[in-house]
């Protein structure tokens, strides 16, 4: 990855819809970081700073008033506090401008989501439901997975779900262990043999606190016992 890559960086609800309208779905997000960039910028006046934002992101055509307008509300309406994740150019104008399958579309959203939630950690735990629910644009996980779009609803199975995962290994850059665990470990930043040893030293750790736990309880429960007992 080249020291100058750039991103669209955009809140996660805007995923919603992408199955059904990608290309919406990117200008919405390219709107949006371009008119965030142009907030960052001082010098000049308003025509030519969104003029700079645009060229920042290598875009020179486009209804300048009209994304302007559209990536103002977007802003405007996102709040603060919410999780983001970006988009690389060369991954944008990739899908922005070729046809995409919509597993290649699915792909997407599956890398986008586990970078939401893993953020600048170098790994963590995620469940299938979670991750389904950020792709599904959603900051929360769902209860069901009924409560779904039905375009993303349709990949809530192990076999979709482990096809999605071996795409980004195989192609994006994903590292996933799963063993004896509920859930799933991943990282773009471990080798494989460290995640499994992160995850197990984890589990190791986890059921340590478990057992102690457990003894503690029936600790109680006997000395309960021998306090009740007759004399």
């Amino acid at each position: 990855m080249s020291g100058d890559e750039r991103y669209f960086n955009f809140p996660i609800w805007m995923l919603r819809g992408f199955m059904r309208n990608s290309k919406k779905s990117l200008d919405d997000i390219s709107d949006y970081a371009i008119y965030e960039h142009y907030l960052k910028l001082q010098h000049g006046g308003h025509t030519a700073r969104f003029k700079a934002a645009k060229k920042y992101f290598s875009i020179v055509i486009g209804d300048d008033e009209k994304s302007y307008n559209n990536g103002s509300k977007l802003y405007e309406c996102t709040p603060n506090n919410g999780p983001k994740v970006g988009i690389n150019t060369s991954v944008f104008f990739e899908y922005y401008g070729d046809h995409k399958t919509d597993f290649e579309k699915i792909s997407l959203l599956g890398f986008l989501a586990i970078k939401s939630i893993v953020q600048n950690k170098t790994y963590c735990k995620v469940t299938n439901r979670f991750w389904l629910s950020r792709m599904d644009g959603r900051v929360k996980s769902v209860s069901e997975n009924d409560e779904l779009s039905d375009e993303v609803k349709k990949y809530a199975n192990r076999w979709q779900l482990t096809k999605i995962k071996d795409e980004l290994i195989i192609n994006w850059g994903l590292t996933h262990y799963s063993r004896f665990t509920r859930g799933f470990y991943v990282s773009f930043k471990l080798s494989l043999e460290e995640l499994i040893y992160q995850a197990e030293k984890k589990r190791k750790s986890t059921l340590i606190k478990q057992k102690k736990f457990e003894e503690k309880v029936a600790l109680n429960r006997v000395l309960d016992r021998i306090k009740n007992e007759p004399p």
